[in-house]
């Protein structure tokens, strides 16, 4: 099985959330307070390969390797929060192929 957590928008990270918890946190992009969160976005990291999908409120979502120096951030615009769903679900199964196989923008 992958390890993988997430980071809530106060910086709390969960160690393999499920399918219905990744729902509760994506949730929280719509919270009318996130602005004031400590941290305005929620992410998932796959720790085995470093990988990282990020979700903000406006709907953009960025993938980075945090393990790599020579990553480029990738960014999704118009990401509902159904396909942001979809995008931590790949990551969490370790389906990079998959994940990557999405329209990301590198400008």
């Amino acid at each position: 099985m992958d390890l993988y957590h997430s980071t809530d928008c106060f910086g709390v990270s969960e160690l393999r959330p499920d399918k219905a918890r990744m729902r509760e946190l994506i949730e929280q992009l719509d919270d009318p307070e996130i602005d004031d969160a400590e941290h305005p976005d929620i992410s998932l990291t796959h720790d085995g390969s470093g990988w990282s999908v990020t979700l903000y409120p406006s709907g953009i979502a960025t993938l980075e390797n945090l393990e790599s120096s020579e990553s480029e951030t990738r960014f999704l615009p118009d990401v509902s929060r159904a396909a942001a769903l979809e995008l931590w679900l790949f990551l969490a199964a370790g389906k990079l192929d998959a994940l990557h196989a999405k329209a990301w923008r590198m400008d």
